[in-house]
């Protein structure tokens, strides 16, 4: 049985929500909730609560925050071993401020603990994969580790750029990639256009398959997701969702698809699983809903009403 490698950030979120319009240089009532986070954190959990077998690879400082971290992980099934437990550093946090619609507004991420990530941690964890299995890594790493684990990897590999700034750290690994999971920003930055109507949707998606990755899955917000497999090219739509917190639902959809996929479920019941999971997630006010598991995806999924357009017909 093939299993899931995360290896990216492990932290602690404190998301502020505003109550009002947000004014800059003053203080602005409304609710501040300190939660666990980290893409490739959430990705594990989401994992682990889809009864996925998943290992985390990261570090965490000695501190509160750290072990708070590793026990959390342990009680969802997430296996820790790898996470490094560093003295003398502090846990990765990331602070964000919301709007009173609960869109992201700005956000500061401490995630300099992961530089002592290296070559001598991770060796023992690639040299553990099997061809089948999934490693999933992020672009909060250093370029040159980044740029080494692609090569050193010998399976399915999967990533998520994070920023449109950051992605570019994922261009000179993006021909090994199997999964690539970009948003529109970080798509426009790597192709080099704008990437708004369906035209140019399926321009990016013929961009990054002939960059050689297998399977992209392009996040455009309200406008939906497109994919790209094969030869396919298709735009998924669903209904608008007011959300509760929207930090972590792209990690959610992520790992939802990964494990339909692994799992052999045909590509568009696999999207719009990943899409009723990230609407489970929005509807929670933590990143990582507690209440996600593989009994509730089709539920989910029911509620959308998705609606796909092939992009190869226009």
């Amino acid at each position: 049985m093939s299993r899931f490698v995360v290896i990216g950030g492990a932290n602690v979120d404190l998301i502020g929500s505003a109550d009002q319009p947000l004014r800059l240089h003053d203080s602005n009532p409304g609710t501040i909730q300190t939660m666990l986070g980290g893409v490739g954190r959430n990705i594990a959990e989401n994992l682990a609560r889809l009864q996925e077998p998943v290992s985390l690879v990261s570090a965490v400082g000695d501190d509160s925050f750290g072990h708070w971290i590793l026990e959390q992980g342990r009680q969802c099934g997430i296996d820790m071993r790898a996470v490094q437990l560093l003295k003398g550093q502090r846990t990765s946090a990331f602070l964000a401020i919301l709007d009173p619609r609960h869109d992201l507004h700005c956000a500061v991420a401490d995630m300099g603990i992961l530089n002592e990530l290296n070559p001598a941690i991770l060796q023992p964890v690639l040299d553990s994969l099997d061809p089948e299995d999934v490693l999933i890594w992020d672009t909060n790493l250093d370029p040159e580790l980044i740029k080494w684990i692609g090569g050193q990897a010998h399976c399915l590999l999967a990533m998520d750029p994070l920023s449109a700034s950051k992605s570019e750290k994922a261009r000179c690994i993006l021909s090994k990639l199997t999964y690539f999971k970009p948003n529109r920003a970080e798509a426009e930055r790597l192709c080099g256009f704008t990437i708004e109507t369906p035209a140019q949707i399926r321009s990016a998606l013929d961009w990054f398959a002939t960059q050689g990755i297998k399977e992209t899955v392009l996040s455009l917000g309200a406008q939906g997701t497109a994919l790209a497999v094969g030869q396919q090219r298709l735009l998924m739509s669903l209904d608008s969702i007011v959300p509760v917190n929207t930090t972590g639902a792209g990690d959610c959809f992520f790992a939802v698809y990964l494990s339909c996929r692994r799992q052999g479920v045909p590509l568009q019941t696999a999207a719009e699983r990943a899409a009723g999971a990230a609407a489970l997630t929005l509807s929670d006010p933590l990143s990582v809903s507690p209440r996600l598991k593989p009994a509730i995806l089709d539920h989910w999924r029911a509620r959308l009403h998705c609606q796909w357009q092939d992009l190869t017909q226009i």
